[in-house]
């Protein structure tokens, strides 16, 4: 026997005496595939279990522990065991929801890891695609065929079935006022925009549609960068919502006084603002290839929105005069479109409107400028041009397209001899000092008479306040005299009032005591005509008669008579 089989023989020997006195521990939450060497079967055996391999046994791989699924979770297992055949499926796919514990069986693949079960809110929602005949999700009496598409909406709970794969997760779509998608259907193929506010939810059949626009396209609705445009250009670009994504609508934000022309194969409308304006899925925007700079360039900006003006042009010509002298014109056009309601579309006529009336009327310009020698064109440029461009008329109107223009500002007339240019230089800066001098010798004499108007007007106003000083002093003294009269005149009233007043006391209180006397004596006589009414009085009466006609010398009276008078007093006998 050779050396290599027998040290081959004495390693078996060895491990299976390490095999026959060692111990396997396997726990509960375990499990390990030991191989059959004989029969070349790999067996799988759980714990809780102490094992002990015997000789033609081996341990295949460590000691696993059990896939444990819990509530809410699955797992998908490949090649699963079955127990009606003692083996696994090679091929299938079994979908194991928990809550389970369970073995990998030799030969079973877990694709995945453990998931958790999708919870959809009710803004989500799943798209589904069968690979088989299988369940439908949501009805599980009903089959879907294979390749067939299926959405679910939340809000529920799903965990997908074993032949149906998820395609994508999606979401609702808030879309605000000044917002749209374009959306698919994609059984016809039919495209269709849908504006906000609103939510959007795609179907099974439909998907998002994306709406590519040309590079001319994009710089003219503002979504891309000109860099074509150096010195002054009074014409702007459009500046629509920017698209995150290409199947979001094109919004583009209309001012007032500005239109833009939208065309879908040989159908075309035309927007004025204010306003928003949505492409539709194929339509798209009229470009035009604009002038700009000075002088004007042919195709410095392409524009998509077109400003209805007032607005103006820039422009630098050269032109030349009778007697050959050609001269630099700076020179400024003031513009505007007139709208024909019956057709709008004719302000976007003309593809490069800037440098058609550019051109047009610098041509105009230089044939006038060849009627005139330089020193005419030069001192009357303004008028000649006007003339040139509007004649007898106060605008001009191209039919074309409805371009007006309204008004011509010449900014600037420049030799372009350097010789010419440097003695007009010199002639104007001579009149320009002439003109300063003349301007300052003015403004001092000005100066000089103002001061002297000024002297003049001071001496006036010291006389009059001489005058008027004069003035208030004797109005003064007078008025002192008269206060001086009046104040006498009022004190000799005043007497005269006082001694009126006392005579008049004197004579009141003459009259009270001539009055209190006559009713002093008043009171008398009443009181005797009192007295002589009564008995006494009869009595008293016929005395005093007796008396006065004495017609008796003596009275008799009765020795026990009396007399009584009414006076208290009493005659006695």
């Amino acid at each position: 026997m050779s050396t290599p089989v027998r040290q081959n023989r004495l390693a078996r020997i060895i491990s299976a005496l390490v095999n026959f006195f060692q111990f396997i521990v396997i726990g509960r939450f375990q499990f390990v595939h030991v191989l059959n060497k004989i029969t070349g079967d790999t067996q799988l055996i759980e714990g809780p279990k102490r094992l002990r391999l015997r000789g033609h046994e081996e341990l295949v791989g460590d000691v696993q522990t059990k896939i444990r699924v819990f509530d809410g979770q699955w797992v998908l297992v490949c090649n699963p065991f079955s127990a009606e055949l003692g083996d696994i499926v090679e091929g299938e796919r079994e979908i194991r929801v928990g809550a389970i514990t369970f073995s990998l069986h030799p030969g079973e693949q877990i694709v995945g890891g453990v998931q958790e079960e999708i919870v959809l809110d009710d803004d989500q929602g799943l798209l589904l695609r069968a690979n088989k005949d299988a369940p439908h999700p949501l009805d599980a009496a009903r089959q879907i065929k294979a390749g067939t598409d299926v959405l679910i909406k939340g809000p529920r709970r799903f965990i997908p079935h074993k032949d149906i794969t998820i395609v994508e997760h999606r979401e609702s779509l808030s879309l605000s006022g000044d917002q749209g998608v374009f959306i698919q259907d994609d059984d016809t193929g039919k495209v269709g925009l849908v504006r906000g506010p609103t939510d959007v939810f795609l179907e099974h059949n439909e998907s998002f549609w994306d709406k590519n626009l040309t590079r001319e396209e994009e710089e003219a609705l503002g979504l891309r960068d000109q860099h074509g445009v150096q010195g002054d250009s009074r014409v702007l670009s459009a500046t629509p919502r920017r698209r995150d994504r290409p199947w979001q609508a094109v919004v583009i934000e209309l001012e007032d006084n500005e239109a833009i022309q939208l065309f879908d194969g040989s159908d075309r409308r035309v927007e004025f603002g204010p306003g928003k304006v949505f492409l539709a899925p194929h339509e798209r925007p009229k470009v035009l290839f604009i002038s700009g700079g000075v002088p004007v360039r042919p195709n410095v900006l392409r524009l998509a929105k077109l400003s209805l003006g007032p607005d103006f042009i820039r422009d630098r010509l050269s032109v030349r005069t009778k007697d050959n002298a050609t001269l630099d014109l700076d020179i400024t056009f003031r513009w505007r479109f007139i709208v024909d309601p019956e057709a709008p579309e004719k302000l976007f006529a003309l593809k490069d409107f800037v440098g058609f009336a550019a051109q047009t009327l610098s041509s105009e310009i230089r044939e006038a400028a060849a009627k005139h020698d330089f020193e005419a064109f030069h001192s009357g440029a303004a008028q000649i041009v006007k003339e040139a461009i509007f004649g007898t008329d106060a605008s001009r109107v191209f039919e074309v397209n409805g371009l007006e223009i309204f008004g011509i500002d010449v900014e600037g007339v420049t030799p372009q001899d350097p010789e010419i240019a440097r003695k007009l230089t010199d002639a104007i800066k001579s009149n320009v000092d002439i003109f300063t001098r003349r301007q300052n010798e003015e403004a001092q004499l000005e100066s000089e008479r103002r001061l002297i108007q000024g002297r003049a007007k001071n001496e006036d106003e010291r006389s009059a306040l001489l005058k008027l000083e004069l003035d208030n002093s004797r109005t003064e003294a007078i008025e002192k005299a008269k206060i001086r009269a009046e104040a006498t005149k009022v004190t000799i009233e005043a007497e005269a009032d006082a001694t009126r007043i006392k005579a008049e006391a004197e004579v009141g209180a003459q009259r009270l005591k001539d009055e209190a006397r006559n009713q002093a004596a008043l009171k008398s006589l009443q009181d005797q005509a009192t007295v002589l009414h009564g008995d006494g009085g009869q009595r008293l009466i016929e005395l005093e008669r007796a008396r006065s006609f004495k017609a008796t010398d003596k009275l008799v009276i009765p020795t026990d008579s009396k007399l009584v008078l009414g006076l208290d007093r009493e005659l006695e006998r």
